[in-house]
């Protein structure tokens, strides 16, 4: 995707938010020709009871903990995961990384970068290495959000200054390899918190190129579509980065980057009337993970994963303020 086209996807999602009543009624009204226009993509489907997959659900947070006169910080990055299986859940308990991650200068504005890169491999390590005997494993977020913010971090001139960018080296080629297994596996299902990518508007009579406008307004609770990963690869024109560090060859980066573009997209209409998007090798998906979208449409299982790693996080942060109140000392 280009600049302009980035551009025109944004603005067409900034409409959508300030006239979304508006919209939502004209393309209700016109719901049964969408409807028509949609089949004529892709059929139409309806999510089906039956067997459950198992699914297993990683997510991150990483904060400062705490830094002193000097310049020096200390921080934190925080794992957490909860499986489901037919006989119920699992919870593994938060996976820290907090000794050795202090920076000995004052960083840049940009230091993030390096934490959420860490962050989000940390995710991915932990996935293969927890949920390895699961059906599905959710990744909130996007897989480009997630190759984006590991490329940024790896790529950042500060890297080798911290203990949080030289840990994120030394996982880095087992995490693509990882990322690599789980989605060959067909495995992984990335939950995009948000997308400007426009796979259904640009070809129904919409006057917004929006898909989460017009499928909102088409769709009935517990229907979903897909988009087979060939009209994907076509539509979204996206070239994957990452560096060549070590060991990491280009025939890996190769194989990893044709199966991340080559995942399918589904779209599916939550029993909160909101649509939630999946990308993912496994259709079947969507008939388990209807049951996990309860919360205002969010899945639950990575909502909870979610609250547990920031929870840890703040625990952790609050027993750093009792042992270094005044901030002298590491």
């Amino acid at each position: 995707m280009n600049l302009g086209e980035l551009s025109e996807s944004l603005n067409s999602v900034e409409i959508f938010a300030r006239e979304k009543v508006s919209i939502l009624e004209d393309l209700k009204a016109r719901k049964d020709k969408l409807r028509e226009e949609i089949e004529r993509i892709t059929p139409i489907r309806k999510v089906k009871g039956g067997k459950y997959l198992s699914v297993g659900a990683v997510d991150s947070s990483f904060d400062e903990l705490f830094g002193d006169d000097w310049g020096r910080r200390l921080y934190a990055v925080c794992v957490s995961g909860i499986g489901f299986t037919p006989n119920g859940f699992t919870s593994k308990k938060p996976e820290w990384q907090i000794e050795g991650l202090a920076l000995g200068y004052e960083e840049e504005d940009d230091y993030k970068r390096i934490l959420r890169g860490f962050s989000l491999a940390k995710e991915i390590h932990s996935a293969k290495e927890w949920f390895s005997n699961m059906d599905l494993v959710l990744i909130d977020g996007s897989a480009k959000s997630s190759i984006i913010s590991i490329n940024q971090a790896m790529t950042s001139k500060d890297l080798e200054k911290s203990n949080s960018g030289k840990k994120l080296k030394a996982i880095y080629k087992e995490t693509l390899s990882a990322l690599y297994d789980m989605l060959d596996m067909g495995m992984l299902v990335f939950i995009p918190k948000r997308s400007s990518e426009v796979f259904i508007a640009n070809k129904v009579s919409s006057t917004i190129k929006n898909d989460y406008a017009v499928l909102e307004a088409a769709l009935e609770p517990g229907e979903y579509i897909i988009i087979d990963s060939e009209s994907v690869s076509k539509l979204q024109h996206w070239d994957y980065t990452l560096p060549k560090v070590d060991s990491v060859t280009e025939d890996l980066l190769s194989k990893l980057f044709s199966l991340l573009k080559n995942l399918k997209v589904i779209y599916f209409k939550s029993r909160s009337g909101r649509i939630e998007k999946l990308e993912t090798y496994t259709p079947l998906s969507a008939n388990t993970l209807w049951d996990f979208f309860i919360l205002e449409g969010e899945n639950i299982l990575a909502y909870l994963t979610d609250r547990s790693a920031k929870e840890y996080l703040k625990l952790l942060k609050k027993y750093a303020r009792l042992i270094n109140p005044r901030k002298y000392r590491m």
